[in-house]
C-alpha cells in the first residue's frame, strides 16, 4: 500500500507508520527499551522473547482516524557503529523494492538537485487544479504559478510543468533549510488549508520519550531548525516510491546522532513535503545496547514511525485503514529483518 517508510533510512513505512496513541505518552525519564514499548505499543513478554530470539517484531497501535501508528524491535548481532554508517548512506533505500529513486539535496538547494525525479503526467497536468479542489499537495501561490506561466493548449506544456515542479519543491526545501518547521507549507489542495508545520508538531508532542535518551534532539524536533544539536549530521533527500497504488514523491529531513560514550544511535526523520497521501510524517529510530552483549557487539534497534493524512478520513476511506495497517506493520518487520541480516553480514566481514 502507499503507507511504508524504510526504517534504516526512509521510505513510506516509517513516514506514515507511527505508534503511540494520543494520551499514553511515556515520560521522557524512561529509556528502557522493554518499558517503552510496553508503554507505547503494548509490547508482552512473548514479544520480547521473539526479539531476543533474533526475531523482529513490529507492533500498530490504534490512534485517531487521521493517523496510523507503528513501533518496531529487533535485536542485531553488531555496534551501534554499524548502523550509523548504514543510514548515513541514504543511498541504501533505492535496495528497498518500494523506493524506485532517490537523490540528495545540496546544502543550497536548488532545482537541479531535483533534475533526476520523474515527474509522472498526473502531476504534471494541472489545468483543472485550484484552491480547495487539487489532486496534490500545493500551496495557492503554487497552484497560482501553474496557471500563471503554463499555456496548458502548448505542444511544452508538460514540460513547463515539471521546471515549475522543481523550482516550487526546491525553493520549499530552501526555505525549511533555513528556518525550520515554521516554513513548512500551507496546502490549499482541499477546501480547509492544512499547516504542515501545525500537523508536524502534533505529531512531535507523541515523540517525549526521545528526551530521556537525548534532550537536545527531542529540543529540536520542536522547530527542526538550521542550528543542530552539537555531534549531529543531517541530509535533505528526495525518494520516487512506489505503493502499488500511485508512485508518490517525497522530500525528507534525516538528522542523526552517532553513538558517543553511553548515548545510543538516534535518528529522526521529518518528510518536509510529499506529493500524494501523507500530510506530515516523523520516524525516530533508536540503537541501544542489549544487555549482556560481550563487547557491546549487539544492540536493540527500536523504530517509532508516526504520519498524519487526510486521505483516510473519509467513511469509505476508513474502511480500507485496516489494510493498511496491516501492510504498514508488515513492512516494518520486514524492514527491520533485513536490516539486521545486512549489519549481521557486514559485522562478520570487518
Amino acid at each position: 500500500m502507499f503507507f511504508t517508510r524504510v526504517v534504516c533510512g526512509a521510505c513510506l513505512v516509517g513516514l506514515l507508520v507511527e505508534l503511540a496513541a494520543a494520551g499514553r505518552l511515556l515520560p521522557a525519564a524512561t529509556t528502557d527499551p522493554r518499558v517503552l514499548l510496553k508503554d507505547i505499543a503494548g509490547f508482552t513478554d512473548a514479544d520480547w522473547a521473539t526479539v531476543d530470539a533474533g526475531g523482529a517484531v513490529a507492533k500498530v497501535i490504534d490512534s485517531e482516524p487521521r493517523e496510523i501508528a507503528v513501533a518496531g524491535a529487533v535485536r542485531i548481532a553488531a555496534t551501534r557503529e554499524h548502523l550509523a554508517s548504514r543510514m548515513r548512506e541514504v543511498e541504501n533505500l533505492k535496495l528497498s523494492a518500494v523506493v524506485l529513486d532517490l537523490g540528495r539535496f545540496g546544502r543550497t538547494p536548488t532545482p537541479a538537485d531535483l533534475a533526476r525525479a520523474a515527474l509522472e503526467d498526473y502531476s504534471l497536468d494541472l489545468r483543472g487544479c485550484r484552491p480547495g479542489d487539487c489532486r496534490v499537495r500545493l500551496t495557492a501561490s503554487d497552484i497560482g504559478r501553474f496557471h500563471q506561466e503554463i499555456d496548458w493548449r502548448a505542444a511544452d506544456a508538460r514540460a513547463r510543468a515539471a521546471r515549475i515542479w522543481r523550482e516550487v519543491l526546491a525553493r520549499h526545501v530552501a526555505a525549511y533549510v533555513s528556518e525550520g518547521r515554521k516554513a513548512l507549507p500551507v496546502y490549499a489542495n482541499r477546501g480547509e488549508p492544512l499547516s504542515v508545520a501545525a500537523e508536524l508538531s502534533t505529531l512531535v508532542s507523541r515523540f517525549a520519550f526521545v528526551a530521556g535518551y537525548s534532550p537536545e534532539l527531542h529540543a529540536y524536533l520542536q522547530e527542526f531548525g538550521p542550528g543542530l544539536p552539537q555531534g549531529a549530521e543531517d541530509v535533505v533527500y528526495w525518494t520516487k516510491e512506489d505503493f502499488g497504488v500511485r508512485p508518490v514523491l517525497r522530500i525528507s529531513h534525516q538528522v542523526l546522532l552517532p553513538p558517543s560514550g553511553a548515548r545510543p544511535v538516534l535518528v529522526a526523520t521529518n518528510q518536509v513535503y510529499a506529493d500524494h497521501y501523507m500530510d506530515a510524517a516523523l520516524g525516530v529510530t533508536i540503537a541501544v545496547d542489549a544487555p549482556g552483549a560481550a563487547g557491546k557487539r549487539a544492540f536493540y534497534m527500536i523504530a517509532v514511525n508516526r504520519a498524519r493524512t487526510r486521505s483516510l478520513s473519509g467513511i469509505l476511506r476508513r474502511m480500507i485503514r485496516g489494510t493498511v495497517q496491516s501492510r504498514s506493520r508488515e513492512a516494518m518487520r520486514k524492514i527491520l529483518t533485513a536490516t539486521k541480516t545486512a549489519l549481521e553480514a557486514s559485522q562478520g566481514r570487518s
